[in-house]
């Protein structure tokens, strides 16, 4: 008999932060698929961002509520007002850059974490990353009114000012990160403590510049992976997409899709197989992409298999049908497993009753139409019927089982030989 194994819909690689327990998961409906206003709304912004602007952008990325904004934007303009202070009688544009750098690690910042990227948690606790740091330095730089913007690398990123005629990279997770290249200070201490190493100017292949926005978005790639890591799925979704409304380039843009691969296969390996369907159809309302497409048919093939397996063979042919009749299941995919279904519950029957057997099997042919497995299946059953009433020596009623066996599949070689084997069992 056919044996269909199963498709498993394995959760993605996921896309590590550039830094680098299961959490139980939402409801699939609460998942938020559309992005957050500012996202699209800084996405048409020309760079440079005017401060608030910046600001603003910085705590929403971070997941600052909207009650929380007032509070949270008040607390760093604070930290401005002391930064201004501190540096009222400094003029020289790369003095007041080296001022800015010394004043957060020696007021703000207090230890390194790898995985604190978020705005309002590095100022209530002092405890940043290279992506929560270089914000908040681009935003006292651009309170004093200097050009910076974003550099990344294959797993970190930094700072770019420009002072002057010059411009500098800036480690901010280093209090001696200013030109670091220069810093003897730097260069024993950057690497033992973020792990890190420093790319200069000259090696273009590793460093590309980002900009502000770019700068911006990085918040939102890392909350993305640091809740994948958590495997939380459900909470890497959102972010992936402001992502993507955000930045609208290909990374953002396979980012966002390995998060939503993420949760519908999280959805679909722990059972939860309507609300993996429910939330791929959501998605593709808005997120075109054939990887979508072939993870849902994936999750069919998984729920039916898993309803088989329970014995719930109506449950199973219904979930087919109702995916193929909305045109959201492939025919052949319908077809093959509507016949590994039928096969099946023919088997199951086939260890008392051949006869009930072979009917499950006919109804699939008339379900399917020709199929070569279910027609062998067809003519074994009833070869094996008839076999059990010729030796109760039934022999009109095996000859009728042929006879109407014969209508459905008139060249069987089998079944003509078992007619010939009844007629002269019988002496006829």
């Amino acid at each position: 008999m056919e044996h269909l194994p199963g498709r498993s819909a394995f959760l993605l690689p996921l896309l590590m932060s550039i830094s680098s327990l299961i959490i139980a998961q939402t409801t699939s409906l609460e998942v938020r698929l559309d992005p957050i206003v500012e996202a699209q709304e800084l996405a048409a912004v020309e760079e440079p961002l005017d401060l608030d602007t910046f600001i603003r952008a910085a705590f929403v990325f971070s997941g600052v509520s909207g009650k929380e904004l007032p509070g949270a934007e008040a607390e760093i303009r604070v930290h401005l007002a002391a930064l201004r202070q501190d540096s009222a009688g400094i003029v020289d544009p790369r003095e007041r850059a080296e001022a800015a750098l010394a004043f957060m690690h020696e007021t703000i910042l207090t230890r390194y974490d790898e995985r604190q990227t978020r705005l309002e948690i590095l100022l209530s606790r002092g405890s940043y990353n290279c992506v929560s740091s270089g914000v908040l330095y681009a935003i006292f730089l651009k309170a004093f009114g200097l050009k910076v913007w974003g550099v990344r690398t294959a797993d970190h990123a930094f700072c770019r000012v420009q002072a002057g005629d010059k411009a500098f990279d800036v480690e901010t997770t280093s209090a001696y990160g200013f030109d670091p290249g220069t810093r003897k200070e730097f260069t024993d201490s950057f690497g033992q403590v973020t792990g890190y190493s420093y790319v200069p100017p000259s090696n273009y292949r590793d460093r590309r510049d980002i900009g502000e926005g770019g700068l911006l978005g990085l918040i939102l790639f890392n909350r993305s992976a640091f809740s994948s890591e958590r495997r939380d799925y459900a909470r890497a979704v959102p972010p992936a997409v402001d992502a993507y409304a955000l930045l609208q380039d290909a990374e953002s843009h396979e980012r966002m899709i390995t998060a939503l691969l993420n949760l519908a296969s999280w959805y679909g390996m722990n059972g939860r197989f309507e609300e993996a369907l429910t939330f791929l159809d959501r998605a593709a309302l808005r997120y075109s992409e054939e990887r979508l497409d072939a993870l849902r048919a994936d999750l069919i093939h998984n729920w039916t298999l898993s309803l088989v397996q329970k014995g719930e063979y109506v449950e199973a042919e219904e979930l087919l049908d109702l995916q193929f009749e909305g045109g959201r299941m492939a025919e052949q995919e319908w077809r093959e497993l509507t016949v590994y279904l039928y096969q099946l519950q023919a088997q199951s029957w086939a260890r008392g009753d051949f006869s009930e057997a072979a009917r499950l099997i006919q109804e699939g042919i008339n379900k399917v139409g020709s199929d070569q497995s279910l027609t062998k299946s067809y003519e074994v059953y009833i070869h094996n019927s008839v076999v059990a009433l010729v030796r109760a020596e039934r022999y009109q009623d095996a000859l009728s089982v042929l006879e109407e066996a014969l209508s459905q599949v008139p060249t069987s070689r089998v079944l003509q030989d078992d007619k010939s084997m009844v007629l002269k069992t019988a002496g006829r």
